[in-house]
């Protein structure tokens, strides 16, 4: 009779180890993760703000809707991760909004060259009307848009001078992207554009074959700029947006509470972003300057001067852009900047 009860109570501790472990892989199974891709380092400000979207995230979904973060590229470029989006392949990805502008030419208005005086100007256009009228633009490319990070406002980092005024860049080599625009936009301001891959152009500036590279001081830090370059200007010439984009493919597949969370969890996230990085772009002078960098930051009369040489570029856009969007644009910020 011992034996029969002690056999009893084994069983019976028995099922419930299985049915605690199928409950625990049931529990697992139920729910549903977000993979998340970025070229980005984990230490910028892109990089947190995955950080922080998957804790809200998590969070208020009382862990069913969990985010795994794919970060240095692993998933490849810009490039890859939005075809992988568009096809189904990958969930969801922060990517540079120039780049998103070869499939939606709409998106060439954002990185136009001083379009923006500053951070809150930018924040406006991208949380208002206009942010979201752009994000429904990717719904016919299979993307629907969750919120806008940035890479920031672009400077100049190079070997030979400051950049005070036009003058001072004539005659430089400086590193671009392969797109017109960000090639176009370094010669109308008096420099010489050369397009390079990002490794060569880190050997170039060691070497000579670029004078200059034009990024943003927040990447230019992370990126131990400073080791090889002697000045960093703001010229802030252009603004890079990195907007979050995820596979409509995936997105229809929620419920509308869990898109409803996961586009609201998305813009928090991201606005905290956006502002970690202007406060970070305030914080960098003093960073690079410990460095051993010589910063500067253009004068208002020299910001105007780059302004006025690279207006051509609005109208050589214009026809890609299209002309009533581009003047729908410009009347937002004009009318913004007046209040």
């Amino acid at each position: 009779m011992k034996i029969q009860k002690m056999a009893r109570a084994g069983l019976f501790v028995g099922l419930c180890l299985i049915f605690l472990t199928v409950f625990a892989v049931t529990a697992v199974e139920a729910a549903k993760k977000v993979r998340v891709a970025t070229v980005a380092l984990p230490e910028t400000t892109i990089g947190q703000s995955l950080v922080k979207w998957k804790e809200v995230l998590e969070d208020r979904s009382g862990g069913e809707l969990q985010v795994q973060i794919l970060d240095r590229g692993v998933m490849g470029g810009d490039r890859e991760m939005i075809e992988g989006c568009r096809l189904g392949t990958l969930d969801t990805a922060i990517v540079s909004g120039s780049v998103l502008a070869n499939i939606i030419p709409q998106y060439f208005m954002i990185p136009l060259p001083y379009l923006f005086n500053n951070h809150e100007e930018a924040d406006a256009f991208l949380d208002g009307p206009l942010g979201q009228k752009m994000f429904k633009m990717l719904e016919d490319k299979n993307l629907v848009g969750l919120g806008w990070a940035t890479w920031s406002f672009r400077g100049i980092w190079n070997n030979v001078r400051p950049i005070t005024q036009p003058e001072d860049l004539k005659g430089l080599k400086i590193r671009t992207v392969e797109t017109p625009l960000d090639m176009d936009t370094i010669n109308n301001m008096g420099g010489i554009a050369t397009p390079m891959a990002w490794n060569e152009a880190l050997l170039g500036m060691r070497q000579g074959t670029v004078d200059g590279i034009s990024t943003t001081y927040g990447l230019g830090y992370h990126l131990k700029l400073y080791e090889i370059a002697k000045y960093a200007t703001r010229t802030k010439h252009y603004y890079e947006t990195a907007p979050l984009i995820m596979s409509k493919k995936l997105f229809d597949q929620f419920s509308p509470d869990e898109q409803e969370m996961i586009k609201a969890s998305a813009a928090e996230a991201l606005l905290w972003a956006r502002k970690q990085q202007a406060d970070f772009d305030d914080k960098s002078d003093a960073l690079l300057e410990e460095k051993g960098v010589k910063v500067n930051s253009l004068s208002p009369e020299a910001f105007e001067a780059f302004r006025k040489l690279t207006r051509p570029e609005y109208e050589q856009f214009r026809p890609k852009i299209g002309a009533e969007f581009m003047d729908e644009c410009m009347n937002f910020i004009e009318a913004n900047r007046k209040k």
